[in-house]
């Protein structure tokens, strides 16, 4: 229950695309999405991925990319399979580097698991520095 290979952080939205296409059972484009990430200077743009098995079951995937670059994986889970998860990643990532009430974070492996909504994260390289400086801002 690792981020999925298929998820090249990096890559354009036209590359995830085309290489969900046969992953999924559909894949819904969101251009022009509001600017949330630091690493997106002119666009933050969306794709729903529909259907994608992860953990043993179909999901919903959200890629989230800044200007034409994938930063962002959320894999939705269900609210049963939180601790779940938490657990796994502590087996394999040791203690969380933080906890606040939204989320379980191991942000030194770019991974949290949220519960408003109930998600799997993974974020990209890039994207570990101004999580950790949010994060000490959360204490």
């Amino acid at each position: 229950m690792v981020k999925p290979s298929v998820f090249e952080f990096g890559n354009s939205m036209a590359e995830m695309k085309e290489r969900l296409s046969t992953l999924s059972d559909s894949i819904t484009v969101r251009l022009n999405e509001p600017i949330q990430l630091p690493t997106a200077k002119n666009n933050q743009s969306q794709l729903d991925v529909h259907g994608f098995m992860y953990a043993g079951k179909k999901r919903k995937v959200e890629l989230i990319f800044a200007d034409d670059t994938l930063d962002i994986v959320w894999i939705l889970t269900d609210a049963h399979e939180e601790q779940q998860f938490v657990n796994h990643f502590k087996s394999l990532y040791g203690e969380p580097t933080h906890s606040t009430p939204e989320a379980t974070f191991f942000i030194t492996n770019a991974t949290a698991v949220r519960n408003k909504p109930h998600e799997v994260l993974f974020i990209s390289e890039r994207l570990i520095a101004p999580y950790k400086q949010f994060l000490q801002h959360q204490k």
